[in-house]
């Protein structure tokens, strides 16, 4: 979806939802299995979205804020993924210690990989998307993780579960998983687990908007 141009200017300040959403699921959970920060040699990488205003600075506890901030990721390991190329570029201008990448977020992880550049501990999918879509998006991601045999990784994945007439449970995520190849071969060649919590928040600003998070890890 394109942003408009009164969407890029105007005021932002991070969410609140989202900032918890974050701290449950993402800080939380690797300090729980993996430790509390990321190793030196690891990147994280994300959907990043709108991180900067106009005059070139990052959004106060904006994503890569936060993360830095509670000491989980230093700068250089942050991979910031943006498909909107003025997003991109008021990312790119706000800290340049931050890896802004512009593209397909599934597509520029394959082209850092065929680089030997690729070495996620975590991979932050922030997806608008239902369940209905989302877990073959999802399951592309981990089948290609496991193709890397890459090890001590997370995949925390939000998917919209409400909205307007539109609802998602929990369940239909992982029945929608278990119908695609991609995540069947994964399962079968790599011992992936799903965290034992699905964690449920509001969208940002005043919509009714329902968000859910899956997470999988494997050591």
């Amino acid at each position: 979806m394109k942003s408009t141009k009164s969407q890029l200017n105007m005021h932002y300040e991070a969410c609140p939802k989202k900032l918890e959403a974050r701290q449950q699921t993402i800080i939380n959970v690797h300090r729980k299995l993996f430790g509390n920060s990321i190793p030196k040699d690891k990147q994280y990488w994300s959907i990043c979205g709108r991180c900067s205003y106009e005059n070139g600075k990052l959004v106060n506890l904006c994503e890569p804020d936060q993360l830095i901030k509670a000491k989980l990721i230093r700068p250089q390991q942050f991979y910031g993924v943006e498909i909107e190329p003025t997003i991109y570029q008021f990312n790119k201008n706000s800290n340049r210690d931050i890896n802004w990448l512009l593209g397909d977020f599934y597509d520029t992880m394959v082209e850092y990989s065929n680089h030997n550049k690729f070495n996620p501990a975590i991979i932050n999918c922030d997806m608008l998307l239902m369940p209905k879509c989302g877990v073959e998006y999802l399951s592309r991601i981990l089948h290609f993780i496991t193709s890397l045999k890459i090890k001590n990784v997370m995949i925390v994945c939000n998917m919209i579960m409400k909205t307007r007439q539109h609802v998602a449970k929990a369940e239909d995520i992982i029945s929608g998983l278990e119908k695609e190849s991609c995540f069947q071969a994964s399962m079968n060649e790599c011992d992936w687990k799903i965290y034992n919590q699905f964690y449920w928040y509001n969208g940002t600003g005043k919509t009714r908007t329902k968000m859910g998070t899956i997470i999988l890890f494997k050591y």
